[in-house]
């Protein structure tokens, strides 16, 4: 995302430390009330990431912590707006089944900052620059609320267990993008 310096910081009840502190060491135990990224005002993005945003026909969110992962790319300068105006189609996929992550704490930093911890959390914080987005088959009884985000919304399975379940789900975002 950026070739500057830049570091996660996660605030918690028992003080500041660095995300793989947090992660590692701490084993995400700590209750979580900031996420910084440090020098994110500073860092701008990597040579041709914005020219690959807007000569891209397609861009996909692929189902990532949307704190940690999506989140800090999503604070370089620029990218964020990039997504907001290219011409792709801009895809994502939630990383939140049935109120839970798949795996990691994204549970416990999105709820430290205040997010709800669902499939419809994870759309409001992407709503500005999605077209699509990508739900599991459990969470089939948010998509009314997520399509009030002005936000196409399909539903499938998106837990990949098998490899056929990854090409399943590769062949129902690219159909998606086809019909939109």
């Amino acid at each position: 995302m950026t070739n500057d310096r830049f570091e996660t910081i996660i605030v918690t009840d028992k003080g500041k430390m660095h995300f793989q502190e947090y992660l590692v060491k701490k084993a995400a135990q700590d209750n979580v009330l900031n996420v910084e990224f440090k020098k994110a005002e500073k860092a701008k993005p990597s040579p041709k990431v914005l020219d690959s945003i807007f000569n891209s026909e397609t861009v996909i969110v692929c189902p990532s912590n949307p704190i940690v992962s999506i989140g800090t790319i999503l604070s370089v300068k620029g990218i964020r707006k990039a997504l907001q105006t290219t011409k792709a189609k801009v895809v994502a996929i939630s990383p939140i089944v049935g109120g839970a992550p798949i795996k990691g704490p994204a549970d416990k930093l999105m709820s430290g900052l205040k997010h709800e911890v669902s499939a419809y959390g994870v759309a409001k914080l992407y709503k500005d620059f999605l077209d699509i987005f990508v739900i599991d088959n459990i969470d089939i009884a948010s998509k009314a609320s997520i399509e009030k985000l002005g936000l196409k919304v399909v539903v499938t399975n998106t837990i990949m267990k098998t490899l056929q379940d990854k090409i399943d789900l590769a062949k129902t975002v690219l159909k998606a993008i086809k019909e939109n």
